[in-house]
């Protein structure tokens, strides 16, 4: 299923959106959630949280991700995961995405 789209509202300086799309997939070796998103203007690094409960609480799953992809290897089947990002810059961090879900086969 894929992601859908989230915007970030940026606060102490961070403006901008990101937007957040992917899709769950299966690899041969598992489960995967691979997530892409559009750079962020001032941002220097991102967050990821996921969470399983519709509208959090989320947990840190990556951070200091400099690219705009990244990985949940994480994961099992049967389950929908929620996803939220932050963009970071400095010691400043942004307010929540909007959240995504992921459906895991």
């Amino acid at each position: 299923m894929v992601l859908g789209c989230l915007s970030i509202s940026f606060a102490q300086g961070l403006q901008g959106n990101v937007q957040l799309s992917g899709s769950a997939s299966v690899k041969a070796t598992g489960h995967s959630v691979t997530l892409t998103w559009s750079a962020s203007q001032s941002a220097t690094s991102y967050n990821i949280y996921r969470g399983t409960t519709h509208g959090g609480p989320y947990t840190k799953v990556g951070s200091g991700i400099v690219s705009t992809t990244y990985t949940d290897v994480q994961v099992t089947h049967n389950q929908t995961l929620y996803y939220v990002t932050t963009a970071v810059s400095g010691s400043n961090e942004s307010g929540y995405s909007n959240e995504a879900a992921a459906v895991i086969p």
